[in-house]
């Protein structure tokens, strides 16, 4: 996996009650109490499927359809008080990463340590969580049938169920106009996930993703996605559990402006489930973005990439009903890749 979305999967693997984290949809921030916002923020964050932008040759991955606009509506509006996040690489391409966020303030901290190593077509790791968990990661990909194929052993061992151990199997095939990835419980990891991308013609995706749960040998998950996307516009829509429809889009106005909405269409609908935002790029390199919920949440975010590996955004969000005696949140987060 390339270390730009290392880190990330460190959030995402750390508890089995989020195992099926890695094929959840992000939500918006949270509103209530401090205290609760704080606890809602942080599990959020660890469920946030933001993937890089593919890159050339590469397939998308699911979570790539609707991406512009999870970028603008969602990105950054979720961390908590403060995020640090550092990534070094020495000259043998072996990697050192770590991170730490507050919610919401310095005594209430999570983080982690990994170490990554790549070797031709073999990759190893092993991360350190602040909550006593081990993960480890022992990977191998390459080249067939005129695609790419990736298989990774992935272990944990949870320092707060009895040093528990858990272990599956991750394995994909990516191939134009396909691509399919699946996780594959093999000791103490309940569940079976997996999807299946197509690209039928240029700028369109379908996809269809499933999450079974072999200890109680249901499906908690089925979803279909449709997509389009021409990096001026951009259309998502996403049909889940045959109950609720999400939808998104995002526009492009001249070089500096754009507009982004997300929506549940269908299904379980709220006023909670309405974001509209924009972005500027006041220079290149600086994004100001700002957003508002159905429920007159409102969001603003500074983006600045200070050099080619430093990064740094801060973020604002109030109740636009009460924004004196609502909930006020806010933070800051640095992302260094040294």
């Amino acid at each position: 996996m390339p270390m730009r979305n290392r880190i990330r999967n460190l959030f995402r693997r750390n508890k089995r009650k989020r195992a099926a984290s890695e094929y959840q949809e992000p939500n918006d921030e949270g509103g209530g109490n401090a205290q609760d916002s704080a606890e809602e923020a942080k599990t959020e964050n660890k469920v946030e499927i933001l993937p890089p932008p593919s890159m050339e040759g590469e397939m998308p991955t699911y979570f790539h359809v609707g991406l512009l606009a999870k970028m603008c509506l969602t990105h950054g509006y979720t961390i908590g008080r403060w995020k640090l996040q550092c990534t070094s690489k020495t000259e043998r391409d072996f990697y050192l990463s770590s991170f730490g966020e507050g919610f919401p303030t310095w005594n209430s901290v999570y983080g982690g340590l990994e170490a990554y190593k790549e070797h031709g077509h073999f990759h190893a790791s092993l991360a350190w969580l602040s909550d006593g968990d081990l993960l480890s990661d022992l990977g191998a990909r390459g080249d067939v049938l005129g695609g790419t194929w990736s298989t990774t052993v992935k272990s944990m061992v949870g320092a707060d169920e009895g040093n528990k151990f858990q272990c599956k199997l991750k394995c994909g095939f990516d191939r134009s106009p396909a691509k399919f990835e699946m996780y594959i419980p093999l000791y103490r990891d309940p569940l079976f996930m997996g999807y299946i991308l197509m690209e039928p013609a240029k700028n369109y995706l379908l996809g269809y993703r499933t999450v079974f749960n072999v200890e109680d040998r249901d499906f908690s998950m089925h979803a279909f996605c449709g997509g389009y996307s021409n990096d001026i516009t951009e259309v998502g829509l996403k049909l889940e559990n045959f109950e609720t429809l999400r939808g998104s889009i995002f526009q492009r106005l001249g070089e500096k402006w754009a507009l982004a909405l997300k929506a549940n269409l269908y299904g379980n609908v709220s006023a909670k489930s309405i974001s509209i935002g924009g972005q500027y790029e006041w220079e290149p390199g600086t994004l100001l973005k700002a957003k508002v919920r159905g429920d007159t949440r409102f969001g603003f975010i500074l983006q600045r990439k200070l050099r080619e590996d430093i990064e740094v955004l801060f973020h604002v969000g109030f109740q636009g009903s009460d924004p004196i005696n609502g909930n006020l949140k806010f933070g800051s987060s640095w992302y260094f890749n040294v």
